[in-house]
Parts: C-alpha cells; sequence; structure tokens
C-alpha cells in the first residue's frame, strides 16, 4: 500500500493508496465509503485569529477515522499572529497526547522552535513535519528528536538539495504526501525512489511500515469500512 500522509485531496482513484485528508477545523462531515481514506484534523497557524471551539474541535479529533492531530504548527511567514500560532500549537500537542493520536506539523522557518517545544513539553505521540523542505543538518536535529519527515514539492523543486537530505534520513523516519500539490502519490514514490537509487516497492514497503507503526496498524485494520487490507 503506498501511504499520502497528507492531502487536501479526497478523490479516490487507486484502492491501492492510503490518503490522510486534512480537514482543518471547519469540517464536520466525514467519508463514509469503503476506501482507505482517513483524515486529520487541526488548526493550521494561518488560522490562529479565527474563532473556534475546542469542546467542538475536541469532539471531531476522536472519530475514528480522524487518525491524527493537524496540520498544526509555526509559521514564521505570519509573524503578526506567532503568539497566538504558539498558544494554539500547543493546545494541539495536548490534544494529540491526551487522545493518542500522532501530531501533523507545519512548519516555517521555525525548526529550531518546534525541537523546543518537543523537549519543554516531553511529547511521546509521534511528531511527522509536512512538507519539510530544509537542509540536512536540520532534518538530522529533527530526526535526533525523534521526528517524522514528510516529502512532497520539494523532490521536484530542489532535486539538489532533496538528494543530500534523503541520503542521510534513515527510511524509519520518512513519509510521502502531496499535499496540494494536485500529484499522484505514486508519482511521488517514483520521484524520492530515483532520488535515493532504491526499488519503488522497497520505498512503498518501509513508509508502510512506518505508517503502521505510528497509527496502530491493529486498531485501524479492525475498521472494516475504510479498509480493505
Amino acid at each position: 500500500m503506498f501511504v499520502d500522509v497528507h492531502t487536501h485531496d479526497i478523490n479516490i482513484d487507486n484502492h491501492e493508496v492510503i490518503k490522510i485528508v486534512n480537514l482543518g477545523f471547519t469540517v464536520n462531515t466525514f467519508w463514509d465509503g469503503d476506501f482507505p481514506v482517513l483524515f486529520s484534523a487541526g488548526i493550521h497557524p494561518w488560522d490562529a485569529n479565527q474563532n473556534f471551539d475546542l469542546n467542538d474541535f475536541r469532539e471531531i479529533l476522536r472519530k475514528e477515522n480522524v487518525v491524527a492531530v493537524g496540520e498544526s504548527g509555526l509559521d514564521k511567514s505570519h509573524k503578526e499572529t506567532f503568539g497566538k500560532q504558539h498558544e494554539i500549537f500547543l493546545k494541539m500537542i495536548d490534544f494529540s497526547e491526551k487522545i493518542h493520536k500522532p501530531l501533523i506539523i507545519h512548519a516555517v522557518r521555525t525548526y529550531s522552535d518546534i525541537i523546543s517545544i518537543k523537549k519543554e513539553t516531553k511529547a511521546k505521540m509521534p511528531w511527522i513535519i509536512h512538507g519539510f523542505q530544509g537542509s540536512p543538518e536540520s532534518a538530522q536535529q529533527l530526526i535526533r528528536h525523534d521526528l517524522f519527515l514528510s516529502f512532497g514539492e520539494f523532490l521536484y523543486r530542489n532535486e539538489n538539495q532533496a538528494v543530500k537530505v534523503l541520503r542521510s534520513i534513515p527510511v524509519e523516519k520518512l513519509f510521502l504526501e502531496t499535499d496540494v500539490s494536485g500529484r499522484n502519490i505514486v508519482d511521488v514514490y517514483e520521484k524520492a525512489a530515483a532520488l535515493m537509487n532504491c526499488d519503488i516497492d522497497f520505498l512503498e514497503e518501509k513508509i508502510f511500515d512506518n505508517f503502521k507503526q505510528i497509527f496502530g496498524y491493529g486498531k485501524l485494520e479492525e475498521q472494516d469500512t475504510y479498509f480493505g487490507w
């Protein structure tokens, strides 16, 4: 199975792909089909000044097919709301820890901040940096603090840097995604495999292992509505 760990595209065209579709915090309807579609729900840093009801949001996160909190995080390109972003991010971390669901993180020029918060909160649930676009050094720092990295458009926009990063990290910390690109996740796998100089079947197997590890394969396998494994 291919895993698209972060996407905004709910369309289903491949039974061999598991999607984790980002809902934001305003959506209250959920896919009820027989394809492997899961959801994440979180408050994006760009929405830091929006009004929201944390009690309602907590109930959304408790839904079985919402398997992750996020995307949430910190974005220094929106400096005017950075304090509020930080406040909301801490709430999302708290939800992740109490509900026992992984956290999908939006981080723009804030990798060091994310690491500091990870150390301060002593969070135990898995954290995934989505859309990683940093240096091999930043990747190593994040992995040393037990974060996972997810790659998408970076593989196409900066191949030289992407090769260095991909070859510097263990595949056990790797995910791939389409985000808002409109790409097919299988194409992203093919691109990553070419940059890593490995077989796509190897990459598919290893990333599916990562998915099973942090999203609880045994529990999800019981949800016949969503999976046909």
